[in-house]
């Protein structure tokens, strides 16, 4: 088992439209350029991969659900719309976070875990 981090998700409350936070201990963060060449040349692109050893929480909402590496105290003001908007307009401002965009449930055999890709 890989552990190289702690991390901070802002999981999507459907119900609100807001976020909630939660405190994830001891996962695999990496993060770093792809790169692929195509007709074009050669393209890159930010990309991370973060491995999750626990079944809760996780990331659910792919594009909604936002992981920040470390601890981040940061809470979201929950109340409205315009208020969540102006509180993640704030988190952009204060960290670097990433976005989920695929979550691959992979717990199973010697290393259970589930693989986030995120941008």
């Amino acid at each position: 088992m890989y552990k190289n981090a702690n991390c901070t998700l802002y999981k999507y409350d459907k119900a609100t439209g807001g976020y909630i936070r939660h405190f994830i201990e001891g996962v695999y963060w990496h993060g770093g350029k792809d790169g692929s060449v195509g007709k074009s040349g050669l393209s890159t692109a930010d990309g991370t991969t973060i491995f999750i050893y626990q079944q809760s929480p996780i990331p659910e909402s792919p594009t909604k659900d936002i992981l920040v590496k470390g601890c981040c105290e940061f809470e979201f003001d929950n109340t409205s719309q315009q208020t969540v908007s102006a509180s993640l307009k704030i988190l952009r401002a204060e960290t670097d976070f990433v976005t989920a965009t695929s979550i691959t449930d992979c717990w199973y055999g010697g290393l259970p875990h589930y693989e986030i890709s995120a941008k």
